[in-house]
């Protein structure tokens, strides 16, 4: 499993667009919702850096039959991600 280091992302009409995600020693990469969402049932950890400082990771949370990704644990049917600045 890897510790996904988050450096900005993006969220439209309640769905993360995109995630530029970078890894110890990789060029960061953009990753789309299936991609983020795929990964994070894999087991990836993926920590949101905000001003430097690594905020609590992601997580995955049900709500019906469908995943989102929050930053907390609410069980609302949209994606929400930390203010990147």
């Amino acid at each position: 499993m890897a510790d996904v280091r988050v450096m900005r992302g993006s969220v439209d009409g309640g769905r993360i667009g995109s995630l530029v995600v970078a890894m110890h020693g990789l060029p960061e990469r953009t990753l789309d919702r299936a991609a983020v969402l795929a990964w994070m049932k894999d087991g990836h950890s993926l920590i949101p850096v905000v001003g430097g400082k690594r905020l609590p990771a992601l997580q995955l949370v049900e709500v019906g039959d469908e995943l989102f990704v929050r930053t907390d644990n609410a069980a609302e049917a949209e994606d929400a991600l930390p203010a990147f600045g």
